[in-house]
């Protein structure tokens, strides 16, 4: 399986950044580069707003890792993946599964 670990995705996290009004603006910044295995899934389109919306889901998988969560998204070929899912493959501490979707908001 770790031959299958052959491309590289970005782990981005959530901040909070002090903006001149005194409020707080969202960014994200990248928490590592990771190896792993990328598998598009399933392509479809929704409508939002009275436009349609293609959305493609993967699944990505990485050598195990506890703080990946769904709060975190993943960059892969400069396509931002939001996570809806991560979890400890057989709950063996071998394997994340993370469960993406491209083209939605986080």
């Amino acid at each position: 399986m770790i031959g299958g670990l052959r491309q590289r995705v970005t782990l981005q996290r959530r901040s909070e950044v002090a903006d001149a009004g005194g409020g707080v603006s969202l960014s994200w910044t990248d928490a590592g580069e990771l190896w792993a295995e990328v598998t598009p899934l399933q392509g479809r389109e929704t409508v939002q707003a009275m436009r349609l919306q293609p959305t493609q889901t993967y699944l990505i998988r990485l050598r195990y890792r506890d703080d990946i969560t769904p709060a975190d998204r993943l960059v892969f070929k400069q396509r931002v993946l939001n996570i809806r899912s991560a979890q400890n493959v057989n709950a063996r501490g071998q394997w994340t599964e993370c469960r993406c979707e491209e083209g939605v908001a986080g």
